[in-house]
């Protein structure tokens, strides 16, 4: 019975179906986190006419919070899994979701999806190769520069980027946007995922005019960070929990 209610919540009440889906998002109001507290940053960042480009949807908890900010801005989602695609879109009718990764250069490219005996791990696909039984799905790539050209976006004011390792080459796509529009960036930025020098793309980012930081999760404000702590920051047995587990971080350009 409950299943059946909630398939059709999914076709009829797609905002009663959102709250359920994304029921994670109440921890953020206790501070004993079951999603990533960077969600509160939205709140702090964003305004009703902001445009939000998020690199690496997924399953759409940033849209979601998103959505309940910008009323006369744009919200765009970029995901290469057409699965998620196709299953996120019908939530959120008003956003563009955008059916491929972003990337150094436009082109074809092979996703690689972690399975776990049959059942597809979604949430860790990546374009970086992956050890193990995965699925491989041919996506397409676009150079942000080149859609936002040829979409004529005039301005930017956040990009979130959650892209398994392949987050370097992203931002490497973005180049006339950090140079010309400045947003501010929330990159998730992983030792365990990345295959280069982790403090290039820190270095890379601060080239262009940034400042990184990192959301502290007790004060809930930003705090300036210091890459000599990210070791302690990302420590293996904290993985899997969002109150000391720190992977995103805060790129804000100096004004």
């Amino acid at each position: 019975m409950l299943k059946t209610l909630i398939k059709l919540a999914y076709k009829f009440w797609p905002s009663l179906y959102k709250k359920r889906y994304y029921k994670t998002l109440k921890s953020l109001q206790s501070k004993k986190y079951k999603c990533e507290p960077e969600l509160l940053y939205l709140k702090q960042v964003l305004k009703k006419d902001s445009v939000f480009i998020d690199i690496g949807t997924n399953k759409g908890i940033y849209l979601y919070q998103a959505e309940k900010i910008i009323k006369t801005g744009k919200i765009y989602g970029f995901e290469p899994n057409i699965n998620l695609v196709n299953y996120i879109q019908p939530l959120f009718p008003k956003i563009q979701i955008i059916p491929a990764a972003v990337s150094s250069t436009s082109g074809t490219a092979i996703l690689n999806i972690p399975k776990n005996g049959e059942k597809l791990q979604d949430t860790r696909a990546s374009l970086e190769s992956l050890e193990g039984n995965v699925e491989k799905l041919e996506i397409q790539m676009v150079k942000l520069d080149d859609w936002v050209q040829e979409n004529n976006l005039k301005s930017i004011d956040l990009i979130k980027i959650d892209v398994e390792g392949h987050e370097f080459n992203t931002i490497k796509g973005c180049e006339s946007i950090l140079k010309e529009m400045k947003p501010v960036l929330i990159v998730e930025i992983e030792l365990r995922h990345a295959q280069y020098p982790l403090k290039q793309i820190f270095d890379y980012i601060e080239s262009f005019g940034y400042e990184t930081f990192y959301f502290d999760r007790i004060k809930t404000a930003l705090e300036p960070f210091d890459f000599q702590n990210i070791n302690s920051f990302q420590k293996e047995d904290n993985a899997n929990d969002f109150n000391n587990y720190i992977n995103n971080f805060i790129f804000k350009p100096i004004r």
